[in-house]
């Protein structure tokens, strides 16, 4: 009968724990966009050339706070560009369009910069 009430009673708190809960406090670092404002439409990307083209790339499969935390070699970023691709299902870029999104890795996010 006493697993009965507990039963009973974790269907009736349940819901309402799930309601209150508004801060994950088992992790200490926020998602990333918690900080943002709202006139940041590229998630604190750096500013220049190919910044837009790497944000509408990888912004739906990929956290923007992992590209910016990365401090990678031009070889390095060309690698992690192609694995992000596979990751995200899409198709190879062409080639232009490639150097494009690498050349502001490098440039913004680089080892080195």
């Amino acid at each position: 009968m006493k697993s009965v009430y507990l039963g009973m009673a974790l269907l009736v708190l349940a819901p309402a724990a799930e309601a209150q809960t508004i801060h994950d406090f088992d992790n200490p670092i926020p998602e990333e966009r918690t900080f943002l404002h709202n006139n940041d439409q590229f998630e604190g990307l750096k500013p220049g050339p190919g910044r837009e083209e790497t944000y509408y790339a990888f912004k739906d499969c990929f956290k923007i706070g992992w590209i910016k935390r990365q401090n990678l070699t031009r070889t390095q970023w060309d690698m992690a560009v192609d694995q992000m691709v596979k990751q995200c299902n899409l198709e190879p870029f062409a080639p232009d369009d490639k150097k494009v999104i690498v050349d502001y890795l490098v440039a913004s996010y680089g080892r080195g910069r």
